[in-house]
């Protein structure tokens, strides 16, 4: 038997498959900084488990940074990149000067200083085009910390501009995603605050 569905019903599952992938590619963003917590204590002995409070935030912003560590002219070895990573990480996202100046001495023991300032500065010129990103879509939170918590969303900007589709709903879109957003358990966001900075964004978009 054959199941026919109107352009409507069509246009709702894709938007539910975008959405899924959004889902999916949290918990990724998550697993990317579990791992990085992970090797830093395996390597360095480092207890950074309290990154993980900021899970697919941390990834969103580091992640990129590894792409661009590994797809540049630097020559480093898995442990070098894993360290440089959370010296970047540790120096948003941990309150904790003791730990950021130990990841710090061992950077310089290892003749990384010069690797790990571009790196950051690559860091602030992401988070500094993120933050004029929100701002140009009126998002307005209160502090720098807690605009960096919606690093998460540095990587799904585009995906949130596909999910729109024509004639679609901006408080059901806006909704939907964040929902699918919270569901992978891994955002520390509340639902309400990322609905409507999802609306924003999106009505930026428009």
């Amino acid at each position: 038997m054959d199941f026919l569905i109107n352009e409507s019903q069509l246009r709702v599952i894709l938007q539910e498959q975008d959405q899924s992938k959004m889902s999916d590619y949290m918990k990724e963003l998550y697993s990317f900084t579990s791992n990085l917590v992970n090797r830093a204590k395996k390597t360095y002995g480092l207890n950074l488990k309290l990154l993980l409070t900021w899970g697919a935030s941390v990834g969103g912003l580091v992640m990129p940074l590894d792409s661009f560590i590994r797809t540049g002219r630097f020559e480093l070895t898995d442990e070098q990149t894993t360290l440089i990573l959370i010296g970047v990480a540790c120096t948003y996202f941990y309150d904790n000067v003791k730990t950021l100046k130990s990841i710090l001495t061992k950077i310089k023991e290892e003749g990384l200083e010069d690797t790990f300032k571009e790196v950051l500065i690559k860091s602030r010129n992401l988070r500094d085009s993120f933050f004029n990103f929100m701002k140009s879509a009126n998002v307005s939170l209160g502090s720098t910390l807690e605009l960096i918590a919606y690093s998460f969303l540095i990587p799904i900007i585009t995906d949130i501009q596909s999910a729109i589709t024509e004639g679609s709903d901006i408080q059901t879109t806006s909704m939907r995603i964040a929902q699918r957003l919270i569901a992978s358990g891994v955002i520390v966001v509340g639902k309400i605050a990322l609905t409507e900075t999802i609306k924003k964004i999106i009505k930026k978009f428009e």
